[in-house]
């Protein structure tokens, strides 16, 4: 009978159903016990209390999961990786030489070389020598202490001894009139020869050591670039003075010889 009637009549036909049945529940009683909350609080009833207890961990004790450190997961092996300590690292000697010492305002800082490949290490006040366990703790114009797994060790600013480098100019011996010209000493390795003195008693000055054209810099200089280029002109310098010095020494030991 309902699917042969239209649309509209269903719909009108499941509405009518619907209040009938809501009808029939108001008579039997729906409804009737809801009414207003009370004016006065303590008329409410009371709202029931909740108590929780508390509860051990569901987990278990750590022991029980010793199993899973011991047999990773995600190890193939299932054994758990070596750990490498890196101790043996830290206890590496200190077999340099200190060959510069910067102290410019609040850093200060030495330069060593090591024995073995020539390498150049800068180390500041401090901190530790890359490789080794020793610590930089003291440093002045020309020495350094370092403090490591044998105790302290105090280290001297090495002195050039004339041998490499960059070559410096002979100063010619002085030549006195009525005598003979005094010889110079033979030059060291990788030196260039000394000028002869000219007669007359006019001594022949070599030319000074003409200066090391800088290449453009493009980008600031950074402070070891800046450390680097002083290490050189000191050891640079070191060489002239040694040079002089060898010079001098040869012109007195040839007076004395004449007299």
């Amino acid at each position: 009978m309902i699917a042969r009637l239209r649309p509209a009549g269903a719909v009108l036909a499941a509405v009518a159903a619907w209040a009938v049945g809501l009808l029939l529940l108001a008579v039997a009683g729906l409804g009737g016990r809801v009414g207003l909350h009370p004016g006065n609080a303590a008329l409410a009833p009371p709202v029931p209390q909740v108590r929780l207890e508390a509860v051990g961990s569901r987990l278990g004790p750590a022991p029980d999961y010793l199993e899973v450190g011991n047999r990773p997961l995600l190890n193939p092996e299932r054994r758990p990786p070596a750990i490498e300590t890196g101790e043996g690292a830290g206890e590496a000697p200190l077999d340099a030489e200190l060959t510069s010492i910067l102290i410019a305002g609040d850093v200060k800082l030495a330069i060593l070389q090591s024995r073995e490949n020539n390498a150049s290490r800068r180390v500041r006040l401090g901190e530790l020598v890359e490789g080794t366990s020793w610590r930089l703790v003291e440093i002045e114009p020309r020495r350094a202490v370092f403090e490591g797994p044998e105790g302290r060790r105090e280290m001297a600013l090495r002195v050039f001894s004339g041998v490499g480098g960059e070559p410096v100019t002979q100063v010619a011996a002085p030549v006195v009139p009525g005598r003979p010209p005094v010889a110079t000493p033979p030059p060291a390795s990788g030196a260039p020869a000394p000028v002869a003195a000219a007669p007359g008693g006019a001594a022949a000055a070599a030319p000074g050591p003409a200066p090391v054209a800088e290449p453009a810099q493009t980008a600031p200089v950074t402070p070891e670039q800046q450390v680097e280029a002083i290490r050189r002109r000191i050891e640079a310098r070191r060489a002239q003075r040694a040079a002089e010095a060898a010079a001098e020494q040869a012109a007195q030991d040839g007076t004395k010889q004449v007299e």
